[in-house]
Order: C-alpha cells, then structure tokens, then sequence
C-alpha cells in the first residue's frame, strides 16, 4: 500500500504546488515519461533491478500505476520551475534526486520493494536505458530552450 500512499502524496503535493492550469503544455513530456517506462517494463521484465512486494499487486501493475500516478505529478512540479543558469539547474536536479532517494529508502525499510542483484550487464541495460531517456528530455525539451545547446 506504500504505492498507494506516494501516489496519492505526490498527486497532492502536485495540485498544491504544481502547474495544473497549464497541463497540456506537459502533455507530450508526460507521455514520454509514461512510455519511455513502459518500454523499460518490457525490456527488463525478467530481469528487474527491483521488486515490489505487496500482498495485493503484483510487480508490473505497481510498476505501470507508479507511471500513471507519480510521473505526471513529478512532470508538473519538475519542469515549470526549471531554472535557466545551470548551477542553479544542478541544485534542482539535486533536490529531486534527494526526494526520490529518500523515498525509496523509506519503501525499502518498510518491505514495500527489494534491489535484486542483476550483475554488470543488467545494471548497465539499466544505465543506458535511463540516460539515454533523460538526455533526450532535457536535450529535446522545448520547456528549456537552449539550456544545455551550445
């Protein structure tokens, strides 16, 4: 049920500080998120970096409802306050970092999902997935306009 509750907080946390009146100017970004995801999902699902465990769900549906809930949430608090000057940008990015790192440390004491231990090559499939999605999204993302372009 810790899914449950960080949906519901981080949807919370979104209509009160994100930017619900312009939504459609996420739209596509969220789409992206929520695909880029899935397609993560089915690459990696017999050999997942980790596992939720709940009585209730299982594993993909956790993984699909985290993508349908949170990342949009995150998608509307993240962008609209994205600074320009790329030290402030590094402090951003940090703070988000910190919120998920703390967030998965609470889920991981509280039994609510395990690291699995995938070796090199996994890890690396990870890797390359997720760097390459958000190289593309803050290299391609018309919110930043010549943010990281030289």
């Amino acid at each position: 049920m810790y899914h449950i509750f960080l949906a519901v907080v981080s949807i919370a946390i979104c209509y009160k500080f994100g930017d619900w009146r312009n939504w459609s100017k996420y739209y596509s970004t969220i789409l992206f998120f929520i695909l880029s995801n899935v397609v993560c999902i089915l690459l990696t699902y017999n050999h997942t970096l980790w596992l939720y465990e709940t009585k209730i769900l299982n594993h993909t549906f956790c993984d699909l409802f985290i993508s349908i809930t949170v990342y949009p949430s995150i998608v509307m608090l993240f962008i609209p306050k994205f600074p320009k000057k790329i030290t402030e940008s590094i402090t951003h990015i940090s703070f988000y970092v910190a919120i998920f790192t703390i967030a998965e440390f609470i889920g991981m004491t509280l039994g609510y999902f395990t690291h699995i231990t995938v070796g090199i090559y996994g890890f690396l499939l990870y890797l390359i997935i997720y760097c390459s999605q958000y190289y593309i999204f803050i290299t391609k993302s018309h919110y930043m306009p010549g943010l990281l372009r030289s």
